[in-house]
């Protein structure tokens, strides 16, 4: 994927008057990506996966003031990913055979609930707007036909999968200081510019998933 920024021409300083998202989905994820923010500086859930960015990335996150968080979250994207795994060979077909967390309670609470809520925003972009759930979650087609697949009993047994929710740009921690600069300034132009090379970076963490690990170096024969 390429990583261009946007063209010097282009009026930044003036937002575009339509998005991908409505003005209430807007505010949804906007609650979303604080929640996520919030829980992702817990001392408890330091070395949760669901929250794994680079120490780096961390410590630059963790140096936050509030409204400096709040302008961050309410980038265009989520800054997390939902990773929706593959159905089972023989999917429980009662709500009692279905696999729940306890909620609990303090971190562990908060964690389940945000990633149901997150979850049945994602199903809502699913159902109306396909484009939008692969910009802004990071969904394929694939993952997008499971969801609207889903009975809401299966979406919340989803959301307690240990993997569905995970971290996006976990160590690209230039892009987290340039979005970090352009909030602390509260600057429309930055933010833009931000949100433009997030967009870019879109992807970059599969991709570097599914890369090949370096090859062992291969022994001479002996003579």
């Amino acid at each position: 994927m390429t990583s261009e920024l946007p063209d010097p021409g282009l009026d930044l300083a003036s937002p575009p008057s339509r998005g991908l998202l409505p003005p209430a989905l807007r505010r949804d994820l906007a609650d979303l990506n604080s929640q996520y923010l919030d829980l992702g500086q817990a001392a408890e859930l330091a070395v949760d996966p669901r929250f794994g960015w680079s120490e780096a990335v961390r410590r630059g996150l963790a140096s936050l003031d509030g409204p400096t968080r709040l302008r961050m979250a309410a980038a265009p994207f989520a800054i997390f990913r939902l990773v929706v795994p593959p159905p089972a060979a023989e999917p429980a077909t009662r709500v009692a055979d279905l696999a729940w967390a306890v909620p609990g309670s303090g971190w562990t609470g908060r964690c389940s609930s945000f990633a149901h809520q997150a979850a049945f925003f994602a199903r809502r972009l699913c159902e109306g707007a396909p484009l939008a759930a692969k910009v802004v979650l990071d969904l394929g087609p694939d993952a997008q036909s499971l969801l609207l697949s889903l009975r809401p009993s299966q979406i919340a047994g989803l959301a307690v999968d240990p993997g569905f929710v995970r971290p996006r740009w976990p160590c690209h921690q230039r892009f987290w200081q340039m979005l970090e600069a352009a909030a602390r300034d509260d600057s429309a132009v930055a933010m833009q510019w931000a949100h433009c090379v997030g967009v870019c970076l879109l992807g970059v963490d599969d991709e570097a998933a599914a890369a090949p690990g370096p090859r062992a170096p291969r022994r001479r024969p002996r003579r």
